[in-house]
């Protein structure tokens, strides 16, 4: 990763190790910002300190991305296992027509690169699941939820638990949206407010739609709540959701009760998170499907085996092409993301065609 202004550190752990450096430039440019008594200079500091992990860098995860860097977060990991589809180009933040079938993070890391130089980032490509978890979020200050999905969820809720890191749930569908800060053991957790469950929700951005507006202001309330957590300010959806619906518009605060059999609080969680190999995402019929076993891909290899009039795009992270009638996206580790599946099924017997031809 290229180095920006500003002084940073390498360590074992491949995250930089940040000292801020109040150059005039930097002070200038935030200028209105560090005039905010709340935050001042002092508070920049804090913030060009500060490593937030944002996992799902969809339409809400995007626009929390790019205030985030906007008011000066000094590193940003953005993990999202998913590629930019045209339909998703009317809700994601810093993501157009030049970024179809590539890494979401990866474009949504490019872009703030080149428009936010005080802010380094590092795009994750990967699936995170409770095997990975602790490798991925080790070293963030604080986690902000954009994910899609009760596993990664239920995997995120525990490690924050388990580690005494502030995570940040956020969610929008249709035209709601909620967010809320845990932090236990001085707040509930997330399974005191939604029990483990195997099974997901039917509602899905697929079935009952979202707009760009509600993911746009989740996001946006994300970028300051989360602000506001590393710079100690108070907030009212610390142990509370604050659920937003824009048809009225408005906005309600439901306190979240501590569940005393809660087995996250309790630190006894008695059900494993089940990650399937193939699982459905939200929108368009895709299905994320995970290898049996570790794989090492040279995509640039792939070139040689998938007729040249397949090929939809590429990169040094994804090789996607068409198969019949699915675009499939290849991963370095073996991971495809499969589309026009209607069930998990339908993917896993697609994906073990794709191994078969580029294996």
């Amino acid at each position: 990763m290229t180095m920006l202004p500003g002084t940073w550190e390498a360590n074992s752990s491949d995250e930089p190790t940040i000292r801020p450096a109040m150059n005039a430039q930097m002070l200038s440019y935030f200028a209105r910002e560090t005039a905010v008594p709340e935050i001042g200079q002092a508070g920049l500091e804090k913030l060009q300190s500060a490593k937030v992990a944002v996992v799902g860098t969809g339409g809400v995860g995007s626009a929390a991305a790019y205030f985030l860097a906007s008011q000066g977060i000094g590193f940003l990991k953005l993990i999202d296992q998913d590629v930019v589809e045209e339909s998703n180009l009317h809700r994601l933040i810093g993501v157009d027509n030049e970024d179809l079938h590539l890494p979401k993070a990866e474009a949504l890391s490019r872009r703030l690169r080149s428009r936010q130089p005080w802010t380094r980032t590092k795009a994750v490509i990967e699936t995170l699941r409770t095997e990975n978890v602790t490798e991925l979020l080790i070293n963030a200050d604080l986690i902000l939820d954009g994910t899609d999905n009760l596993r990664a969820r239920y995997a995120l809720n525990r490690f924050a638990t388990e580690n005494h890191v502030p995570y940040l749930f956020t969610s929008a569908i249709a035209n709601q949206g909620h967010i809320s800060l845990f932090n236990p053991p001085s707040t509930p957790c997330l399974e005191c407010m939604i029990p483990y469950a195997e099974s997901e929700s039917l509602d899905s951005c697929e079935t009952v739609g979202v707009t760009a507006t509600i993911v746009g202001l989740i996001g946006t309330l994300a970028a300051s709540e989360a602000m506001k957590r590393l710079l100690a300010l108070p907030t009212a959806i610390l142990g509370q959701l604050l659920t937003v619906d824009l048809a009225g518009p408005d906005f309600l605060f439901t306190k979240i009760a501590r569940r005393k059999d809660c087995p996250v609080c309790s630190r006894s969680p008695s059900k494993t998170i089940h990650h399937d190999s193939a699982i459905m995402l939200c929108g368009d019929n895709v299905a994320n499907v995970l290898p049996e076993h570790d794989i090492a891909l040279d995509l640039q290899s792939l070139n040689t085996k998938i007729p040249k009039e397949s090929v939809v795009a590429t990169s040094e992270s994804v090789f996607v092409y068409t198969k019949q009638v699915h675009r499939v996206s290849v991963f370095k580790t073996g991971r495809l993301l499969i589309g026009n599946v209607r069930t998990e099924e339908a993917a896993r017997q697609v994906a073990r065609e794709v191994w078969k031809e580029i294996l």
